[in-house]
């Protein structure tokens, strides 16, 4: 349904009104949308794709309620029941009241959005060229918004994208980095562990050795340092297994 806002009284002539200006409004290229979902009308500006809410809406005037007798007797009858019935309701009586004045005011766009009223002197279907100019002129700094939001957001899209890439790429790299000193380190307690074992080795050939248990403990000593070497691809049945898990209480 249209997106009006009047009285019964204002209905025949807000509806005639709106027909005019769609009317006039698919001469400049433009059409309406209902979307009956969310209760919304839009003026879709066809060569850009640009929608604008629109509206039709008539100013009630508001004043304090004055208390009619009719209310007062009932205010009177209640006070008078509530002494012995507490389930007596007070009467309903409003505080305000709500005259239509029949001025209609067109509201189209939200932010930044254009507003055309009745005035005393001229109604809104004598002055249908000025809100129609002035839609196409709205049209056009939405769609120059829209267009300038789109770029803020497609710049803000590729700084996130080289800021993520500038990141990754320096933790990769310091990833990298470590790596390299761990195996250069790896590198050098190996070839400490070759150099160890082979003094150990020196020195039980120098004494008659080495024995069976020796030489196992030497070819072990010398095979940790070849797992511990990352230029010896090899694996270690222990050190490499995967660890021991806990046996739970059943």
């Amino acid at each position: 349904m249209l997106n009006l806002s009047v009285t019964k009284d204002a209905l025949d002539r807000a509806l005639a009104l709106t027909d005019a200006l769609i009317k006039a409004l698919e001469k400049e290229g433009f059409s309406f949308e209902i979307d009956a979902e969310k209760g919304a009308t839009w003026v879709k500006w066809l060569e850009t794709g640009t929608k604008m809410a629109f509206a039709i809406s008539e100013h009630v005037k508001r004043s304090v309620h004055v208390v009619t007798p009719a209310e007062e007797r009932a205010r009177k009858r209640y006070w008078d029941r509530s002494r012995w019935d507490h389930a007596a309701s007070y009467p309903s009586i409003p505080q305000h009241d709500y005259t239509p004045t029949g001025t209609l005011t067109i509201e189209v766009g939200r932010w930044p959005s254009r507003k055309w009223n009745d005035t005393p002197r001229t109604q809104l279907e004598s002055r249908l060229g000025e809100v129609v100019g002035g839609v196409i002129v709205l049209a056009r700094d939405i769609h120059a918004k829209e267009q300038e939001e789109a770029r803020r957001k497609e710049a803000y899209r590729l700084a996130v994208e080289r800021y993520e890439f500038l990141t990754t790429r320096h933790a990769d790299e310091v990833a990298r980095f470590e790596a390299l000193e761990a195996d250069a380190a790896n590198w050098e307690r190996a070839a400490k562990l070759r150099a160890f074992a082979d003094a150990k080795e020196r020195q039980l050939r120098a004494v008659g050795g080495p024995s069976a248990e020796q030489a196992d403990w030497l070819a072990w000593a010398r095979a940790k340092a070849d797992w511990l070497d990352p230029l010896v691809l090899v694996s270690d049945v222990i050190l490499d297994a995967p660890e021991p898990k806990r046996p739970g209480y059943w």
